[in-house]
């Protein structure tokens, strides 16, 4: 099997490409033998362009990947530095209520993501932009890129969030990604022995 972290920034992905001695082939894409990496940027956009770039430049074909999204994310309740596996992926910043349909309804929303047991979870919302605040009661995360990226066919979709920011607390001042990083790596072990 062949593995694709899927990662918005470089400062997510910089401590991955280290742990698992990926070699650079350019200043957006890792690899090592079944392990790869892209440096995707921020949002919808960022992620589809630079995904479809991947698959014209170096003709992957995603059937074969297990994708494996990793970020942080904002929440409504859940604690900094936590880290979750993702159950559900949600489109969140479509109001169609006027044509009759749910508030957060969106195309592959809900999406149920793969996931492994004994992992806690949580359902995330993809957004346009920084969610400032919400009516979703449940604790939820927040990203910008996570509902675009399961619209490619990856054989296996997995996402792990760290939380680096909540809406209900204001502890931002003790994040660091850097704490949270051997869970992380908890969870790919896990997912890659599967």
């Amino acid at each position: 099997m062949k593995y694709l972290f899927v990662i918005a920034m470089q400062k997510e992905a910089k401590d991955i490409i280290k742990h698992y001695n990926l070699e650079k082939i350019n200043e957006n894409y890792y690899k090592k033998d079944n392990i790869e990496l892209i440096i995707t940027d921020i949002s919808r956009n960022g992620v589809t362009s630079s995904l479809i770039e991947l698959l014209y430049k170096y003709k992957l074909n995603y059937n074969e990947y297990t994708m494996i999204n990793i970020g942080m994310v904002g929440s409504n309740n859940l604690s900094i530095n936590n880290v979750y596996l993702v159950d559900q992926s949600y489109g969140y910043n479509f109001d169609l209520t006027p044509f009759g349909d749910p508030l957060y309804h969106a195309p592959y929303s809900p999406f149920k993501m793969d996931t492994i047991k004994d992992a806690e979870k949580a359902n995330c919302y993809t957004s346009d932009g920084f969610v400032l605040q919400t009516k979703i009661k449940e604790d939820a995360l927040f990203d910008m890129e996570l509902n675009s990226i399961i619209t490619f066919p990856f054989n296996k979709k997995y996402s792990i969030k760290v939380v680096s920011d909540s809406l209900n607390n204001k502890e931002y001042d003790n994040f660091s990604f850097e704490k949270s990083l051997p869970k992380i790596y908890e969870l790919i072990d896990k997912i890659i022995a599967e």
